[in-house]
């Protein structure tokens, strides 16, 4: 990494203890950052996730539709059917499909979790 030298004036302060301080020509040593690259998107064969199960599942059908499709795929497993939806979340890029897989996911852990007690 380069480094730049930087100079300015501190003026002169009164610190939270009471102590003055002068007026001081700093000098300092700044590392200029790296710039971050974008990661590429995969491509065709190369994307690592493939759904087990095919539900029919589209962001355009309202919530009963959807939910009930994706448990009915999963054998009404809610267990199954929330980890499926929360992979899907967790891999879209689409923030709209993420959001509606998201509160899919929610809803089958939280009746899983009504269920299980």
């Amino acid at each position: 990494m380069t480094t730049a030298l930087v100079t300015y004036e501190r003026k002169a302060y009164v610190d939270r203890f009471g102590h003055k301080h002068p007026a001081k020509l700093i000098k300092r040593k700044v590392e200029k950052k790296k710039k971050r690259r974008r990661r590429k998107s995969t491509k065709g064969k190369k994307k690592w996730y493939a759904p087990k199960v095919h539900s029919g599942w589209k962001k355009t059908q309202p919530a009963s539709v959807r939910r009930s499709k994706t448990l009915k795929a999963h054998g009404g497993n809610l267990l199954s059917a929330a980890r499926g939806k929360q992979a899907l979340a967790n891999v879209t890029k689409d923030e709209e499909t993420r959001t509606l897989a998201l509160a899919d996911a929610k809803y089958f852990f939280e009746k899983h979790k009504k269920e299980k007690k």
